[in-house]
């Protein structure tokens, strides 16, 4: 991997780390479903943080399969699998991303149809996809 890739990959997770931070941080004042359902600064600032953080995931799939010149991905669906095709990431985590890819598309082209009871659930349960995914990847740049 070149050095430029590499740093730009890195520039990326300290804003994907950013973002995190800011989710752990709504996750903490959305108590309950219902406070969360009624606080349009907690679900609308939910939805934006993941966004952004999905955006970084797909941002930095695509980095890594330009840069070791993988086959081309058709979606960024597939790039996420192409990143597991390579053992890059765990089959596992892949699976988990695509359906954050699937949200993430939602929140960017369909927001009149968002789940806000799903994205929730997310904040509550599934921050640790996100974490895991930059653990992988910490550990892929440093082989």
């Amino acid at each position: 991997m070149t050095s430029l890739t590499k740093q730009k990959i890195l520039e990326k997770l300290e804003n994907f780390e950013e973002y995190l931070g800011y989710l752990y941080q709504l996750q903490k004042e959305a108590r309950n479903e219902k406070v969360f359902l009624s606080d349009f600064h907690l679900f609308g600032n939910t939805e934006r943080y993941l966004q952004l953080s999905i955006q970084i995931i797909i941002d930095i799939s695509h980095l890594i399969i330009i840069d070791l010149r993988l086959r081309r991905p058709e979606d960024n669906y597939e790039a996420i699998s192409i990143l597991f095709e390579n053992k890059i990431i765990s089959e596992e985590l892949s699976k988990k991303l695509t359906r954050m890819v699937g949200l993430r598309n939602i929140l960017v082209h369909e927001y009149g149809k968002i789940d806000r009871k799903k994205i929730y659930k997310i904040l509550k349960k599934e921050l640790q996809d996100l974490k895991e995914f930059k653990k992988q990847i910490i550990k892929f740049l440093k082989t």
